[in-house]
């Protein structure tokens, strides 16, 4: 790790303490925005270093047990996140929820871990208290919902994502080894799918969702709009265990 880095997270840090701790969701909404922003850039700035040989960075793998309890939304969610971060998961189905294992750089790992952390207490407490338009709950209104959510939150990540890998790089970067970003990035996905493929040689393709409540998925993408999607650091990475019962 380096000096400017660390500096990153701690303001990534600052930021999500600063969403967390207001009452007020148009002040909350403006640290979450800036710290997703600044996460995606710490992500750029990590591959950098690793591609020009400064940090180890290397492919390494997560596994995370998800109990039953809605556990296909909030493997979903899951899965959603660690696709946005250029990680790669696969789960078992387990007699008692799922065992999720997700192949990726360690610096992006660490990213899917806060994020998951953060965003399973999120959606939890977000469906617990969802109700429709008549005020009343269900669990197709709460599985729509749940959909949405995690759905808005991974197209929030992608465009976090694209911005920070459109956004010019100074000449002189000493974290650069002079290739682009996007030939960077596009060497650590290819050595995630190489890793990925060579433990997973033969795997089945995972069911589709189907929308059972239109209603509950528009709310949820609604709640997934302002979802602090940066993670947090008040919020441990085994603490998402408990966020649906």
């Amino acid at each position: 790790m380096t000096d400017v880095s660390d500096k990153t997270l701690k303001r990534i840090q600052g930021l999500l303490a600063k969403a967390q701790a207001t009452n007020f969701e148009a002040e909350a909404d403006t640290y979450m925005a800036a710290a997703l922003r600044l996460m995606a850039k710490y992500g750029i700035e990590m591959a950098h270093l690793a591609d020009s040989g400064q940090v180890a960075d290397e492919v390494t793998t997560w596994e995370i047990l998800i109990g039953t309890s809605y556990g296909v939304d909030r493997r979903a969610l899951l899965v959603n996140i660690a696709r946005a971060k250029r990680c790669r998961p696969v789960y078992v189905q387990l007699p008692h929820g799922y065992r999720v294992t997700i192949v990726g750089h360690a610096s992006d790992l660490e990213q899917v871990k806060l994020l998951n952390a953060s965003l399973q207490l999120q959606m939890g407490k977000g469906a617990r208290t969802a109700r429709d338009g008549s005020g009343k709950s269900s669990t197709a209104f709460k599985k729509g919902w749940m959909l949405g959510f995690y759905t808005r939150v991974y197209e929030r990540m992608l465009e976090a994502e694209r911005a920070a890998t459109c956004e010019p790089r100074p000449a002189d970067a000493t974290t650069s080894s002079g290739r682009s970003t996007e030939l960077v990035l596009a060497s650590r996905e290819q050595a995630v799918q190489a890793a990925f493929d060579k433990r997973y040689p033969k795997l089945g393709k995972a069911p589709k969702r189907t929308l059972t409540n239109a209603s509950g998925y528009s709310a949820g993408r609604a709640a997934g709009d302002q979802a602090d999607i940066g993670g947090s650091n008040r919020v441990s990475a085994t603490a998402s265990a408990g966020a649906l019962r």
